[in-house]
Parts: C-alpha cells; sequence; structure tokens
C-alpha cells in the first residue's frame, strides 16, 4: 500500500493553537475532525475510511519560548486486509507528547558530541518540533500520529496466506542451482 508522506503536502487536518499568550495552567483543547476532514484523511493514507478521530490535549509555556503539548489521540479507521481486501477496523489510542520551540532555538538542534559525533538515544526523548510566529499547527502533527500508527499490513481475523507453487513443472523434481552450470561444461 503506497502511503504518501505527510509532510509533502497541506494535511488534511486543521487545528491552529495560539500560543502567543497561554494560560498559567494551560489551554485545554478538544479536537474532533469533521467528517470532510476524515475522508480527506483517509484519502491521503489510501485506507478505507475514518469513522471517528478525537484528540484531547493541554498546550502550555515550557521554557521561556516553547510550548509542551500533552494529551492523547483517538481515533478509529478501516482499511483493507492485504490478504482478502476485506475492511479491517483499527482502533488508535496514541498519547500525545511533543515540545515545540521557536524556528532558530538551540533548542532545536542537537549539540554534537566532543568527538564530533551525533549520538542519538532510541530511548530517550525526540528533539523538539519548530514553529514560526505565534501559532502552531497541531493537524499537521496529528496527521503525522495517524499515519505513523496505522498498521502497514492489516489482516483480517483468520485471515492467511496460502502456498503457491510457482514452479511450471511441479513434478519435474528439484533443479539444482549448478544444473545449468554442468550443461555448459559437457558442450
Amino acid at each position: 500500500m503506497n502511503r504518501p508522506d505527510p509532510n509533502t503536502e497541506s494535511a488534511p487536518l486543521k487545528l491552529e493553537v495560539g500560543v502567543a499568550k497561554l494560560p498559567q495552567n494551560g489551554l485545554p483543547v478538544r479536537f474532533e475532525a469533521s467528517e470532510e476532514e476524515r475522508a480527506a484523511l483517509a484519502e491521503r493514507f489510501g485506507i478505507l475510511s475514518v469513522e471517528s478521530l478525537t484528540a484531547d490535549l493541554l498546550v502550555r509555556r515550557w521554557k521561556r519560548d516553547g510550548v509542551e503539548v500533552e494529551g492523547r489521540f483517538r481515533a478509529k479507521v478501516s482499511q483493507a486486509c492485504v490478504v482478502t481486501t476485506e475492511p479491517v477496523a483499527e482502533a488508535i489510542n496514541e498519547p500525545v507528547d511533543v515540545i515545540f520551540v521557536p524556528d532558530g532555538s538551540k533548542l532545536s538542534r542537537i549539540a554534537p558530541e566532543s568527538d564530533g559525533e551525533l549520538h542519538l538515544d532510541p530511548e530517550g526523548a525526540d528533539i523538539p518540533e519548530t514553529f514560526t510566529g505565534d501559532r502552531i499547527d497541531l493537524g499537521a502533527y496529528l496527521t503525522e500520529i495517524v499515519g505513523l500508527a496505522l498498521d502497514p499490513y492489516p489482516r483480517a481475523e483468520g485471515a492467511e496466506f496460502s502456498d503457491t507453487d510457482t514452479d511450471p513443472d511441479p513434478d519435474g523434481g528439484k533443479v539444482s542451482p549448478f544444473a545449468a552450470l554442468s550443461r555448459l561444461k559437457t558442450s
């Protein structure tokens, strides 16, 4: 299944949040995708449908200029089974925990170690995302979460690949890979 990169074009989900003046305790954000947004998301990722998509988030200040977004993202989608092409329902329930910093911030770069190499910890925190101006489009981030959470090989319950023999002469016995070489030698 060919899934486009969500970063190459505008995201089907739109959720802009103003971050210039966030409340002390953070700004709660509840998002529910419209029917048009869900249809555009299904088309974007080449899946059958997106039945529901919601996010409960808390947007608050992080350090001096950064923004932290925490919460939970839920969706119900249907994809085609890779064996039978029957619809396969899938529930997505993912935590949201991301830091955004202004474009050009020192916090958005990884400082190289003294040996000149970049050392990344696969279990460590992600590098902060960047934003420009005083608004963050969380729709693009939520679109990315959907793409990453989708099962790449959805399979209907009980669906199995069957063995298919592609040998043109199944009764001819096993052919040695050196059989062609032995024919050349005798010629």
